[in-house]
């Protein structure tokens, strides 16, 4: 929010209320007692594919699709990606390359395992709502 005081000068006030924790109206989460309706777990690998290092989650090698996944969606162009083309578990099959997309129930509670037994360290980026790291 910004004011203007008397001398013309910018004020700027922060709003710590807006975006901070507030009473549920739902009720309050226990976080021991949610019912997770999905688990996921992910597990890292690499591999030579065509000659190049690749890293891949459960098998799948992540490439990117000419055309914007979200405008693909959006616009429900087909062919661009297949919802569930990653799998949940570890296949262990060999490695391959594809526009892979998970996708999830809304409002659901789903667990995400990440797993890495590869000698470096791994970085992710989820795309969704409400994450909470517990491990």
């Amino acid at each position: 929010m910004i004011n203007l005081n008397f001398f013309g000068f910018a004020i700027y006030r922060t709003n710590l209320t807006a975006s901070g924790p507030r009473p549920n109206p739902q009720g309050s989460y226990h976080y021991g007692l949610i019912n997770i309706s999905r688990t996921i777990v992910l597990e890292s690998s690499t591999a030579q594919v065509n000659r190049k290092q690749r890293y891949a989650l459960n098998s799948v090698s992540f490439i990117p699709a000419d055309t914007p996944l979200k405008l693909a969606d959006y616009f429900k162009i087909g062919g661009v990606f297949q919802v569930g083309s990653i799998p949940d578990t570890p296949s262990h099959k060999p490695m391959y390359l594809d526009t892979s997309v998970m996708g999830a129930d809304f409002r659901a509670f789903v667990e995400i395992v990440f797993q890495n037994r590869e000698d470096i360290v791994q970085s992710y980026h989820i795309d969704g709502y409400s994450f909470w790291v517990v491990g």
